[in-house]
């Protein structure tokens, strides 16, 4: 039974890594797949959902706050990015950002104080409502940034895994 246990939080961090790497494009501002993007705020749902489920729910109103604030904030976030496409190849640029990254490196850090500290089942709820917001930050700034600015961004001829050095336009 302690190694099913175990087994939660494990992957947790495993996921929450590769979230992390998932959002490196950003911090290289290198164009991307469409498809690439979603990665990052799927695993991020899915580290919340596992931290949530070692956590038993204790005050339900924090965590649909937290969902609430992240989605919000995330949503602002997204609205500001500055993004580049090239419709034929479907391919998206972001300018350097780190709030996408420090999120996702703060979940990877929730999930790792949630391995090594290994507390008792509902101890770190509090942590989990961390990540719950974490989690709906990088949503929202995923949605607004891919239905909102994606569409109304100006094209560029770009190459999938390089930066074309231009300035990107907002």
């Amino acid at each position: 039974m302690k190694s099913v246990v175990l087994l939660y939080p494990l992957a947790a961090v495993m996921l929450a890594a590769l979230g992390l790497y998932s959002i490196r494009h950003e911090l290289s501002e290198k164009a991307t797949m469409r498809l690439e993007w979603v990665a990052t705020p799927a695993l991020a749902i899915a580290v919340a959902a596992v931290l949530l489920i070692v956590s038993p729910v204790q005050r339900i109103e924090f965590w649909i706050l937290a969902l609430a604030v992240g989605f919000f904030l995330g949503a602002l976030a997204g609205s500001l990015l500055k993004i580049n496409q090239d419709v034929g190849q479907q391919l998206l640029r972001v300018a350097r950002t780190w709030d996408g990254a420090i999120a996702a490196a703060l979940l990877l850090l929730l999930a790792l104080v949630r391995l090594v500290i290994s507390p008792k089942p509902g101890e770190l709820g509090f942590g989990a409502g961390i990540a719950a917001f974490l989690a709906a930050y990088l949503t929202g700034r995923y949605i607004i940034a891919r239905f909102y600015k994606v569409p109304r961004a100006i094209h560029l001829d770009m190459v999938r895994g390089r930066n074309p050095r231009r300035t990107l336009i907002a």
